[in-house]
């Protein structure tokens, strides 16, 4: 409209007019906020979604990385695994030797003890031994002691054998 047709107009067509604009901004300030809404809306939806798009680029990243760890301890275990066995079967071949041993040093120890026993037996029969001769010698000097001893011998025994 121009200016000259609005100056024609009375005051009712102006108000008309007035009123028609004010109805018509209204509801295009409703359409413009409705449409403000879905576009706030839309931008929402884009930016969740780079969100999630960054939260699963993230998650695999950390997928990723759980993996790798998990690698790394089965692998730790394993290697752990490998070393007690090696562990377990150094101990096992140090028992071996440690009770050979054991054996070989009762074998010569007995064999030890045997000989000392032997030694032990042919020393006191060669001092009985001594003993008898010695006592035979004195005997064949003295008679009437030999006599007193085999008294004593009967005698004696009979007691010893009381206490």
């Amino acid at each position: 409209m121009a200016d000259k047709e609005l100056r024609k107009m009375n005051r009712t067509e102006l108000i008309e007019i007035i009123y028609a604009l004010q109805q018509n901004e209204k509801t295009l300030r409703e359409e413009n906020e409705k449409l403000q809404g879905q576009l706030k809306d839309k931008l929402i939806r884009v930016e969740d979604s780079g969100s999630i798009a960054e939260a699963a680029l993230s998650l695999n990243h950390i997928f990723e990385d759980a993996q790798r760890a998990a690698g790394q301890y089965l692998e730790s275990v394993r290697s752990a695994n490998e070393n007690a066995d090696q562990i377990l079967a150094d101990a096992r071949s140090e028992a071996e030797q440690i009770i050979s041993d054991a054996q070989n040093r009762a074998r010569q120890t007995e064999t030890e003890c045997q000989a000392m026993k032997e030694n032990a037996e042919k020393e006191a029969k060669w001092k009985k031994d001594s003993f008898v001769r010695d006592v035979m010698r004195v005997l064949g000097r003295y008679p009437e002691l030999a006599g007193h001893i085999q008294e004593f011998l009967k005698t004696g025994a009979d007691t010893s054998s009381a206490d």
